[in-house]
């Protein structure tokens, strides 16, 4: 079996090396003329066709800003001044997006440089920034001159402009002129780029063709060796489709345990939404007073807040950013308050008897111990329908722990249902019954229990009903995962 798995290793390494040369005789092959090609298609996309369009775009803006500048003569002649007044505000506007136009133009011809160009495509990139700047400065001309116009006519002085008005003009078909050559220039240069990266591509064809061909005969070479493998990788594979088939069905398992969740928690929001409505309407017709749809809302809204929370703290704990805040504070004292705000609300039937050692203080989360605490006498609720449930505290200094204990004297947990007690959404009994809650309660426990160091579990009492114990340390210790294995053992 050994030398059969060096024979394929070998085989394997040497079906790899030729692939490998292959690809670099592929890359080496076609090197250059992808650079070529690529360079040349970035200048036409990134920078010639804007460069175009930026110009055209210029164009358009000054014939508009020549119209401004005639209807401005006009209006003035007519003696329309608020025609006139707007038409001058329209050629402001459209000098502003010319200069803006035409400084995108001269900043996008600026990186020309950044890429490696020949020297036709150089030297016509050269005769474009030139033409570019000189009809940036007859356009400054034109605009100077404009505003002198603009000027005189604001002052009342309307004699002797007629050769300033016919030099502006004169002016503005100058920069239409060589706008329109400047356009042709950079579609020459377009067209000069085109024809670089057809060429390109033609080298590319060629060089692609050899290396085809070499590849063609690589290939047969690498079938044989493929061939001798094709056995062992069809074991492989069988092995590999086993295994995702199992963890499909391990998928498929969590896709139904995500639908009931999502199920429990989209009915666990809603209940408490419906009596809120209730006490809403109750108090609206009054049929009850104030205080008492104020009672039934608070107790309904801290049903749904306790719902949102468990929630969180799973999302929390999936995540592992579940934080704890560490105090000291008497365990006894916490027992106490929590089993007494309970019996206050709690059937006749039903009697929650606690046996607590003296009271020590211990180093914790006082909240997420008292929310384990809650979570265990809630499931003990859910299940005791008469009797007594009982609370016991019990503590081992020498050992560094402290022990929580909570009876029941329900049905019990069935047998099939105790291996996966403390998992997320068990909601449901082994006949398919379905329990009331959202089937995260005790899991937030086992992980609130096991991020201080400690352990939780629970069975059936040989009598009836159920105990669930969980213990933690009675001081913080630095390496609380050593002390949870220690414990589990």
């Amino acid at each position: 079996m050994e030398n059969r798995k060096t024979s394929t290793s070998l085989r394997i390494g040497i079906s790899v090396s030729m692939i490998i040369m292959m690809l670099g005789l592929a890359l080496f092959l076609n090197a250059f003329t992808t650079y070529a090609i690529t360079n040349q298609m970035k200048v036409l996309s990134d920078l010639n066709m804007p460069v175009g369009q930026g110009i055209t775009r210029a164009y358009v803006i000054q014939q508009m800003q020549q119209n401004s500048f005639e209807d401005t003569i006009t209006y003035q002649k007519l003696a329309s001044q608020k025609n006139y007044e707007r038409s001058k505000i329209q050629f402001e506007s459209y000098n502003n997006e010319w200069n803006y136009e035409v400084k995108k133009i001269k900043d996008l011809a600026d990186t020309f440089p950044n890429y490696d160009l020949d020297d036709d495509t150089a030297r016509d990139l050269g005769i474009m920034s030139t033409n570019l700047n000189e009809i940036e400065s007859i356009h400054l001309q034109y605009t100077q001159k404009a505003s002198q116009i603009f000027d005189a006519y604001d002052n009342g002085q309307t004699n002797d402009l007629t050769p300033i008005v016919t030099a502006v003009k004169a002016q503005q078909n100058q920069i239409n002129l060589k706008t329109i050559l400047l356009n042709d220039e950079v579609q020459k240069l377009t067209d000069s780029l085109n024809a670089g990266v057809e060429e390109s591509k033609q080298k590319s064809f060629t060089l692609q063709m050899i290396i085809i061909t070499s590849t063609g005969i690589m290939s047969l070479a690498l079938g044989y060796f493929l061939n001798l493998i094709n056995k062992d990788l069809v074991q492989e594979v069988i092995k590999k489709t086993r295994s995702l088939q199992k963890a499909n069905r391990k998928l498929e398992r969590m896709n139904v345990l995500k639908d009931d969740f999502i199920n429990i928690a989209s009915h666990e929001l809603k209940s408490p939404l419906h009596p809120i409505y209730g006490f809403v309407e109750l108090a609206r017709n009054g049929d009850i007073g104030s205080e008492e749809a104020f009672a039934g809302i608070s107790k309904q809204a801290r049903q749904l807040e306790e719902v949102a929370n468990r929630i969180l703290d799973v999302s929390r704990i999936d995540n592992g950013i579940l934080h704890l805040s560490y105090e000291k504070f008497n365990l006894s004292d916490l027992l106490i308050e929590i089993t007494s705000s309970y019996q206050l609300n709690l059937d006749e039937k039903i009697k929650i008897e606690t046996t607590l050692e003296k009271g020590i203080d211990i180093e914790a989360d006082r909240i997420r111990i008292g929310q384990v605490i809650r979570n265990l006498l809630n499931n003990a609720l859910k299940f005791t329908e008469k009797g007594n449930i009982k609370a016991i505290m019990q503590y081992n200094m020498q050992k560094n722990f402290v022990e929580v204990t909570i009876s029941d004297c329900g049905h019990g947990i069935h047998p099939d249902i105790l291996p996966n007690l403390f998992n997320k959404f068990i909601t449901k009994g082994p006949n398919a019954e379905s329990w009331n809650g959202n089937g995260l309660g005790l899991y937030l426990s086992r992980e609130i229990i096991n991020a201080h160091g400690g352990h939780i579990f629970a069975y059936n009492n040989k009598d009836a009903g159920a105990t669930f114990k969980f213990t933690i340390p009675i001081m913080k210790h630095l390496n609380a995962k050593e002390l949870h294995q220690k414990m589990m053992n």
